[in-house]
């Protein structure tokens, strides 16, 4: 049964199957969004059943960012019809995304029924494929860790976290295995929420762990710190299913709380949608996540834009290729920039990059947030580290130094044997992977980076003052001015009085 779930639900892998499935979905869009506001300003004249219909869907449709469909947002918030898609917003759901500036203001994308059962859909997929390593994870419970699912209706749309809105939409068959249950998971202060959930789940058989990494390690800690370590309040835990963050840099935390053989799945859902699915499940003692598939059969129509300016399909990514994602969703985004960049695999099969605003490249280096991300959990294992957060900034040149640098703000677990040892482990990682870097480097234009130690809870300090402590919402790994490290410095200057 686990394995027909599976099959039936399976991502096409082939070049031309996905390009076919690809085809359909945007078909399916122009037809069901062509009489809708967005479908009136984009799609007219565009003939669902042309053979060119991708083609001419680019070259009507330029790619479109949030300021571009603010307004209509702004419309389908107040409860007008047919503005995005068919019909009213059943929610609004707020962006976890880092947006272009380190005080960018918040961001919604409306929800309608099409789109909650395409979250759902790819939910579904993520859940048949650990069901299919772990039958097991099927005959007990579940602990989501996700956003509060109690809504703020005091609009016209209720608005609110997209693992929440999903939560609380759960069909009737997830709802039995679903933990903390809808009392908990409406909580809306997270560390009440957190609390609550360690002391009810500590006590239930759990098998399989969802969320953030960051956030999974806070309640792993909870369980410790009452007594109830996972190997003891968990013993039949099978899998954990991640994904907001590249899960590298805490893979030293997370295997102090979790066993080596646990089942790893890596999922990319989105406000906007729901992107990718880990091709398969991966131990956690193995240290590397296994590529993501598109979901090109789950009514999202992808466009991948290269740095060349050169726009391909899903069907047409290239090993290695570097490129910003563009979506065409059921809730009416056209070639929407999410913001993010992926490294393909090959067609159909990518693995996330980052984000466009925590790439670093002040000094022309083009750093990528995986390649951040891999330097530190190289350095980590190589040097006793166990990190909890960190964020990277840049050190501008000044009068007495006239080379730039990048600056590491992180609160560790564990510290490392020897920090200089370790800092120059994350030099040589970049240096070795990201030419930008090492000819930056060799040309004495950027010198060694430095580290600086955060204290313990400086990072949810942060979070918690901006109001994005928990649920989707994460530090930006690294930022292209040094505001948000500013704000953490200060912070931690406070602490240490």
């Amino acid at each position: 049964m686990i394995s027909w779930w599976e099959r039936r639900l399976q991502p096409p892998r082939t070049r031309a199957t996905i390009a076919q499935a690809q085809a359909r979905a945007l078909a399916g869009l122009v037809s069901r969004l062509s009489a809708t506001a967005v479908g009136r300003r984009h799609l007219a004249g565009l003939d669902p059943h042309a053979s060119d219909l991708e083609a001419a869907f680019r070259r009507q449709v330029p790619p479109q960012d949030y300021a571009d469909i603010a307004g209509l947002v702004a419309r389908a918030a107040s409860g007008e019809a047919d503005v995005l898609f068919p019909g009213c917003p059943t929610a609004l759901a707020q962006t976890s995304g880092t947006g272009r500036g380190a005080t960018a203001t918040e961001r919604y994308i409306p929800q309608g029924p099409d789109l909650i059962a395409h979250h759902r859909q790819g939910g579904t997929l993520a859940l048949a494929r650990a069901a299919a390593r772990n039958p097991s994870v099927l005959v007990g419970r579940m602990v989501m860790l996700g956003g509060c699912t109690a809504l703020d209706d005091r609009g016209a749309v209720p608005t609110g976290d997209l693992s929440g809105i999903v939560a609380a939409d759960l069909p009737w068959w997830a709802r039995a295995w679903h933990e903390p249950g809808p009392v908990i998971a409406a909580e809306p202060d997270w560390s009440r929420r957190l609390e609550r959930i360690a002391e009810r789940t500590a006590r239930r058989d759990i098998r399989l762990l969802s969320g953030i990494p960051a956030w999974l390690l806070m309640l792993l800690d909870q369980l410790e710190q009452r007594g109830s370590p996972v190997k003891t309040a968990w013993p039949r835990l099978r899998t954990c299913i991640h994904g907001g963050h590249a899960i590298e840099p805490f893979l030293g935390a997370l295997g102090h709380h979790l066993p080596a053989d646990l089942s790893m799945l890596e999922v990319y859902p989105a406000s906007e949608c729901f992107l990718a699915v880990g091709e398969r499940p991966w131990r956690l003692g193995d240290g590397q996540p296994e590529p993501l598939e598109l979901l090109t059969d789950h009514g999202v129509w992808f466009d991948f834009l290269a740095d060349d300016g050169t726009t391909v399909g899903a069907a047409d990514l290239e090993a290695g290729g570097l490129y910003t994602v563009l979506v065409t969703t059921p809730g009416g985004l056209l070639r929407y920039r999410l913001g993010d960049r992926v490294r393909a695999v090959g067609p159909g099969r990518i693995r996330v990059a980052g984000r466009i605003s925590t790439r670093l490249s002040v000094f022309g280096e083009h750093v990528e947030g995986d390649a951040l991300a891999s330097a530190l959990a190289t350095a980590s294992a190589d040097h006793g580290a166990v990190v909890a957060h960190y964020h990277v900034a840049p050190v501008l040149p000044t009068a007495g130094e006239p080379r730039g640098s990048h600056e590491w703000l992180v609160e560790f677990c564990s510290e490392p044997r020897d920090p200089s040892r370790f800092m120059a482990s994350i030099d040589t990682h970049l240096r070795s992977h990201v030419l930008d870097y090492e000819a930056h480097r060799a040309a004495g234009q950027l010198s060694a980076p430095c580290l600086r130690a955060i204290p313990s809870g400086t990072f949810h300090l942060w979070m918690r003052q901006r109001g994005k402590l928990g649920g989707q919402h994460k530090v930006p790994t690294a930022w292209t001015d040094r505001s948000v490290a500013e704000a953490l410095i200060s912070l931690a200057k406070d602490h240490d009085r």
